[in-house]
């Protein structure tokens, strides 16, 4: 398990997959997606670059000769049926981190916790959630693993959960945790809980854990000097050759001591130890909230034959996946080596999301997907983590 320590924008460009290079091909309801127009990217400590696809309200009626649109009410998406839904398919990448120009292994900057839950995993990692832009994904907590070299197909159904509040239930539907500053929101249990942790760990630890949701500047301790736990800034004279490098190593275990209070505390809150029990008891279900039910199932994919050549002619030759990555050598070398079709398919996994009954017409404004890669994205469509 790898976490960043680098700032966020800096990853995006160096360590993390771009979406076209990540996304081999899309549809909704057999019509090609618009990917710069319909993914949203968003950035994550562990998974690096993440990616949001969120329903177009409208789409080019291509086969109609009046040129109409075609309104929302009439996406294909919003019928039952797997063929009627979303299918992504992705390169994970995973088969190709032990290769670049010099032969080397490839390091991407940060923290490994070979103790994580998610270690050593390969594959993408999908969520489901509401489009609200107040949403935050909480990808390490929620979502589906796929791996690649085979297909996952999601059939969500939306349930609405209706409960009583006070003083005959124990509901709530505003957050105790929101920061002052931030807009009013719907209310998340979830979210409120990620938030009560990211203020112990600023109180106990005197700086903010970058996987939890952040509070705008101006709603910030003023007096934690460092804003990462995992970040880490050496005395620019640490880069030269110095015979005296004590304050070097001083910094190194400054920011190791603020690594290991920030896990000692996280643990300390979901054990409910003693006054961290707070998160618990004042972070309660919420009064009235939309969630998904989602039915998950997976296949081998594709299937050896001529359906491996017609997938392995859609990706390569159709939509000329390799032309993306330039001239990059690595890549190439990775596809064509072997001239094994087989071989060059295994690092990718399709995905495909479709609602379960009609009934999803009376939430349609309220579905949204997400995913990431490690070495690279993510559906609040797609996440892929690769061999960490």
């Amino acid at each position: 398990m790898l976490f960043s320590y680098m700032d966020g924008t800096v990853l995006k460009l160096e360590g993390g997959i771009k979406l076209e290079q990540y996304v081999a091909s899309c549809t909704l309801g057999g019509l090609p997606c618009n990917i710069t127009r319909d993914f949203d990217s968003f950035f994550h400590p562990y998974y690096f670059n993440c990616y949001t696809y969120r329903k177009p309200v409208s789409l080019p009626a291509t086969d109609d000769p009046i040129g109409d649109e075609i309104s929302e009410d009439d996406l294909p998406w919003l019928m039952p049926g797997l063929d009627n839904g979303l299918s992504v398919v992705v390169l994970t990448g995973s088969g190709m981190l032990d290769k670049n120009k010099g032969g080397e292994a490839e390091v991407l900057p940060g923290l490994y916790d070979a103790g994580g839950a998610t270690a050593g995993s390969d594959g993408v990692r999908v969520m489901i959630h509401p489009p609200e832009p107040e949403w935050l994904p909480f990808p390490l907590a929620e979502g589906f693993d796929v791996p690649p070299g085979f297909t996952a197909s999601l059939s969500v159904r939306p349930r609405r959960n209706q409960r009583i509040g006070p003083p005959h239930g124990d509901c709530i539907d505003k957050d105790p945790f929101k920061p002052p500053s931030v807009k009013p929101e719907v209310y998340r249990q979830m979210m409120c809980q990620q938030r009560c942790l990211q203020q112990y760990v600023a109180d106990n630890c005197h700086c903010y854990d970058s996987s939890l949701p952040m509070p705008p500047e101006k709603d910030r301790d003023k007096t934690i000097e460092t804003t990462f736990c995992r970040s880490i800034e050496f005395p620019p004279k640490c880069a030269e050759e110095l015979d005296d490098i004590g304050p070097c190593i001083d910094e190194l275990m400054t920011w190791y001591e603020r690594v290991q209070c920030s896990k000692k505390v996280r643990k300390q809150v979901q054990a409910r130890r003693g006054e961290h029990n707070r998160c618990q008891t004042e972070c309660r279900a919420a009064c009235n909230e939309v969630i998904y039910d989602v039915s998950y199932s997976m296949a081998r994919w594709p299937a050896p034959g001529f359906e491996g050549d017609a997938v392995y002619d859609d990706i390569f030759h159709v939509n000329h996946f390799m032309d993306k990555f330039g001239n990059s050598e690595t890549i190439r070398r990775h596809f064509n080596e072997t001239g094994d079709r087989a071989k060059a398919l295994q690092d990718f996994a399709r995905i495909n999301v479709y609602v379960a009954d009609t009934e999803v017409n009376a939430h349609r404004n309220h579905l949204a997907l997400y995913g990431s890669e490690s070495a690279a994205i993510g559906l609040q469509l797609l996440c892929e983590f690769v061999d960490q």
